[in-house]
């Protein structure tokens, strides 16, 4: 009986915390636009500027179209200098060596939409493991695991804006929320990547929905 029971209350306590982990991602989802709203978002730009270290600043472009087209430019001296592409088949950096564009074996194009949306038909399991703290914020930590992918989300408590992402290789943190044609963006970022390092993004123009031309994914 007492194995029978001990089961019994493992399911409900599974059954419970995947719940919560879904109505977390959901409440996000919502408060931050909508999940329709965000379905609706085909291509966006971006433009800003990163800082690497403590002296390295560029302005910067980038530009995402669904459903991994992608460009990351740094503006050079008034021109798009490619740190990193994707063109529907090949993933593109500039050489320093060559001063041209090259393809980049094995490249891992990132989806349009984030990991968490409809996450459960990506293959993707949710798991709710409590509250913690991420930068003096009170935070709902949200693990999504897909085979040896394991993503670690933190949600404000306060709005469930997300305040930290953080996979085997980086930890994002997001901080800046301002709303662009009724969704919500950080408009700075933090990156600390697990090999070393820093740097940080901030945003002062996003386009919802632009038209982007071919050729900006042409490398």
């Amino acid at each position: 009986m007492k194995k029978i029971f001990f089961l019994f209350s493992l399911c409900i306590s599974i059954s419970i915390s995947a719940q919560t982990a879904e109505s977390i991602i959901n409440q996000h989802l919502e408060s931050s636009g909508g999940i329709s709203k965000w379905k609706g978002l085909n291509s966006i730009i971006l433009k800003g500027s990163v800082t690497l270290g403590i002296e390295e600043s560029f302005s910067m472009v980038i530009y995402h179209r669904r459903p991994y087209e992608k460009k990351v430019a740094f503006i050079i001296e008034g021109k798009e200098v490619l740190n990193e592409g994707y063109d529907g088949k090949n993933g593109w950096t500039f050489s320093e060596i060559s001063k041209k564009n090259e393809k980049v074996p094995g490249y891992q194009p990132d989806s349009f939409d984030s990991d968490m949306m409809e996450y459960s038909k990506k293959g993707f399991e949710a798991q709710y493991i409590g509250k913690a703290k991420e930068e003096g914020k009170e935070c709902y930590k949200v693990v999504l695991t897909k085979h040896t992918n394991k993503i670690t989300y933190c949600f404000s408590t306060k709005d469930y804006s997300l305040l930290s992402e953080e996979t085997n290789e980086e930890k994002t943190l997001y901080f800046d929320y301002k709303s662009f044609d009724g969704l919500q963006f950080a408009t700075k970022q933090i990156g600390r990547p697990k090999d070393g390092g820093e740097y940080v993004i901030k945003f002062n123009q996003i386009q919802i929905n632009p038209a982007i031309s071919d050729k900006v994914f042409k490398f």
